[in-house]
């Protein structure tokens, strides 16, 4: 496992990407991010609950560019595997402004058993307002983590794969 910053050093980047932005570009961001940890909204607890299940589920945040000259738009995967069951939100990433955030919502929602689709439904866009977003927090590319607060007001953290 990878040296991770601990709370105090996230909400320490948190507070600074608040006042000067948090530096991360288009590029640190593609691949495959697995999650690891949430800390609640006003808590410095991680919470084992949901940070257990999601790691048992093997959660994952793929990003992939879209095409090649732009440097602000993502395809987004997020997946969860359970056995040989895998659900798959597939949707559309934008990153925006200078801390910056990553603003996303989901197209289509897959399941598979296997590698064998069973149900794929097309999902409607949420209105601006309430889009979806991660406010990215810190990132290192040499321990090959990345932190952001979602919307709801948890604090995430992921390893690269």
């Amino acid at each position: 496992m990878k040296d991770l910053p601990d709370i105090k050093e996230l909400k320490l980047l948190e507070k600074n990407s608040q006042i000067n932005g948090s530096g991360i570009v288009y590029e640190e961001l593609l691949g495959i991010w697995n999650f690891q940890y949430v800390w609640g909204k006003e808590s410095d607890e991680i919470k084992n609950i949901p940070s257990s299940i999601l790691q048992v589920l093997s959660a994952r945040l793929e990003l992939k560019r879209k095409n090649k000259e732009d440097q602000i738009n993502y395809e987004i995967k997020n997946s969860i595997n359970f056995g040989l069951l895998k659900i798959i939100f597939i949707g559309s990433a934008e990153l925006k402004g200078l801390r910056p955030l990553l603003t996303f919502y989901f197209e289509e929602l897959k399941i598979s058993i296997s590698e064998y689709p069973i149900f794929n439904k097309k999902l409607k866009k949420p209105e601006d307002k309430k889009m979806p977003f991660f406010s990215l927090v810190g990132i290192s590319t040499k321990d090959n983590w990345m932190c952001a607060r979602g919307r709801g007001g948890g604090l995430a953290i992921w390893f690269k794969s």
